[in-house]
């Protein structure tokens, strides 16, 4: 059984601070460090559970919060690319759309994005469990603030869900004790993978009608050519898969930074 487990950090058990996910904050180290732990007991979960494989996709900002030596021995980092093959995948650390209220820091890949694939508004939880479901792996399980399980009831329903915190405002959380967050996903995890006939599989319609908005439009967007921009501010087309509808988001982005 390889398990693939692809993390973001806003999710994470103990992290209650927007700044804690923030590399240019003093607080970052103590994210990462919650970060580390948390993935050290999900991959120790997997392998009580019978694992024979267990990887790590460093989701969280494009990558970069996590080496291997911070992990279990033995079970390390792997790139964004899931043709390897695996048979689940947990998502973990996770946090709801932009826009949702309610939520610890929600957002959609990057502040000030909008997303609607196939005529409903998404986030990372739709668009992870697709790109998933489009390469033939069911989701296991997935963790994060109180808004991200009903968020995933609705995108993900009948897939195993862990809320560790509940949002205060969009910068602060209120986080259950850390020995019970642990205890509560140890349990979910291995309860799960005990089960690979209630695991499902989740796919968009293909190709995917895509719209984006992003606040500020940057200049280039508008010039991606299987774009167009309407009236109202989003920008539409379509595109061959999930994963197409993730890079697109990584380009608008980086036309942001540029």
């Amino acid at each position: 059984m390889r398990v693939l487990i692809i993390a973001d950090m806003e999710g994470v058990s103990g992290i209650d601070s927007h700044l804690m996910c923030r590399r240019s904050a003093p607080e970052y180290q103590t994210g990462q460090q919650l970060l580390a732990a948390e993935l050290r007991m999900m991959t120790a979960s997997c392998i009580a559970a019978g694992a024979t494989g267990v990887s790590i996709i460093d989701w969280h900002a494009g990558g970069g919060n996590l080496t291997n030596d911070m992990l279990c021995e033995g079970y390390g980092l792997v790139p964004e690319d899931l043709t390897p093959g695996f048979d689940v995948v947990l998502l973990t650390g996770f946090h709801a759309m932009a826009s949702t209220g309610n939520a610890f820091i929600s957002h959609t890949m990057s502040q000030n994005v909008s997303l609607e694939m196939n005529g409903e508004q998404c986030g990372e939880i739709a668009l992870l469990s697709r790109w998933a479901g489009e390469a033939g792996i069911p989701v296991g399980l997935v963790t994060g603030d109180q808004a991200t399980i009903e968020e995933a009831k609705r995108f993900l329903p009948g897939t195993p869900a862990v809320s560790v915190k509940q949002a205060v405002s969009l910068e602060r959380a209120d986080c259950l004790p850390i020995d019970l967050a642990y205890s509560e996903i140890d349990a979910a995890v291995q309860g799960t993978l005990a089960q690979p006939e209630s695991w499902n599989q989740y796919r968009n319609d293909l190709p995917v009608k895509v719209r984006i908005r992003l606040e500020p439009e940057p200049a280039m967007a508008g010039k991606i050519p299987w774009l167009t921009r309407h009236s109202d501010g989003w920008l539409a087309g379509e595109v061959r898969d999930t994963k197409a509808v993730i890079d697109l988001i990584d380009l608008c982005t980086a036309l942001k930074r540029v």
